[in-house]
């Protein structure tokens, strides 16, 4: 059969767009279609990775992948939104990033670090024929990665063979970014994605990973501004946090010996002991501290439905990443300084590791209009052009769709 030209996600909606193209592309059907959605995270900034509390949601922009057995131990696959063709010998994959005289990562080393992964745990993933877009905007904060990530493992395990439980699932996705990748993340990103729920939030324990699942109240609409400014957290202060966090951990462990990480220690024990620890450890600590009280509180106001509570916790937070853990840029704080002062919006802070993304903001319904419209001017005024703001529904976690 002769290929016809693949169809673009901008032309067609996407779903089907990755069927088409697939369709296109090796001239038969997909056997197993997979929605994997990013995430936004409303309390808990760089605490997954010291084993703390997070309360992340899932939403509705997703990444969908279209795949087929292949013959042969190699995944054929095609990134439709960047029109790219990649082949993987699943025997011979490249080495790990930080192996790598040039140690920069592509795209195709998220699907090449999953199946690094998987084989690590002894399982031997299938040669597949893929086809992968999304929505998700990359290197925003909303971990697209992640959801890369969570979209060829649950195929890999249909076309394989064998079914892995949640958890290890997000294990393996944090494994792959953390050994294979060299980005030193927690675990939040790939368990959300996996796990989430429609109108729930997350309230996530990242040692133990267990999870309840919070309501938010009808008529509270989460939005996104994308300030448009990318960066890659490898590259990124991203890793120097985590080894700044457990830097700090090693001292303050003269005084407190039970301690692993940070999310062991309270906020009194931090002032008692936090004098011994240099900058800019001691703010990273504090900061992380903060912050693990702040998710807990966060959960209790919501229970309580008490979103003006909330919505203050999120605000703290922002200022907790900006000032004590430094990961925020000037784009994100003029955007949340204009949400701050926006009528009907409870709290806004910086998505993901920061260092560029989005602002996310949890706002009523009735004020959207207006919340956009102060982010666009505050956002315009300082740099001159205009941030893309559009709302985010919290959906169901990764499912396969078809097959």
């Amino acid at each position: 059969m002769k290929p016809s030209p693949a169809p673009t996600a901008a032309t067609r909606r996407l779903p089907e767009a990755v069927i088409e193209s697939f369709r296109c592309r090796y001239g038969r059907e997909p056997t197993v279609v997979v929605r994997a959605p990013g995430r936004v995270n409303l309390l808990g900034a760089h605490i997954d990775y010291s084993e703390g509390w997070v309360m992340p949601a899932a939403i509705d922009r997703a990444v969908w992948l279209a795949a087929a057995p292949a013959t042969g131990r190699k995944l054929h696959v095609h990134a439709l939104d960047l029109d790219q063709t990649a082949t993987l010998e699943l025997d011979a994959l490249p080495d790990r990033v930080p192996q790598r005289a040039n140690p920069e990562s592509t795209w195709i080393d998220y699907p090449a670090g999953v199946a690094w992964a998987l084989g690590e745990e002894g399982y031997r993933p299938a040669g597949m024929a893929a086809v992968f877009g999304g929505d998700v905007p990359v290197g925003a904060g909303l971990s697209a990665s992640a959801a890369l990530e969570v979209a060829f493992l649950l195929a890999w395990e249909r076309l394989s063979g064998f079914e892995l439980e949640g958890r290890e699932r997000a294990r393996l996705g944090q494994r792959a970014e953390n050994a294979y990748l060299n980005v030193q993340s927690g675990i939040m990103d790939q368990f959300a994605s996996i796990h989430g729920k429609a109108d729930h939030v997350l309230f996530l324990d990242c040692r133990d990973l267990t999870c309840e699942r919070i309501s938010i109240p009808p008529g509270t609409v989460v939005v996104v501004a994308d300030t448009g400014v990318r960066r890659r957290l490898a590259d990124s202060g991203f890793n120097s946090r985590r080894a700044q966090c457990q830097e700090a951990v090693a001292i303050l462990r003269r005084d407190l010996p039970g301690i692993r990480t940070l999310r062991d220690v309270t906020v009194a024990e931090l002032e008692r002991h936090g004098p011994r620890l240099p900058e800019p450890l001691r703010s990273r600590a504090r900061h992380a501290v903060e912050e693990c009280a702040r998710v807990r509180a966060g959960a209790e106001a919501l229970r309580r439905r008490d979103l003006d509570a909330f919505g203050e916790l999120m605000r703290r937070s922002h200022v907790g990443s900006r000032d004590l853990y430094e990961v925020s840029i000037p784009e994100l704080d003029t955007l949340a300084a204009a949400a701050w002062g926006v009528a009907g919006c409870y709290g806004a802070r910086l998505a993901g590791g920061g260092f560029g993304g989005c602002l996310i903001a949890l706002a009523a319904a009735a004020a959207v209009e207006e919340l956009g419209q102060a982010l666009t001017r505050a956002f315009t005024s300082a740099f001159g052009r205009s941030p893309v703001i559009f709302p985010c529904s919290v959906s169901d976690g990764a499912r396969i769709v078809e097959g």
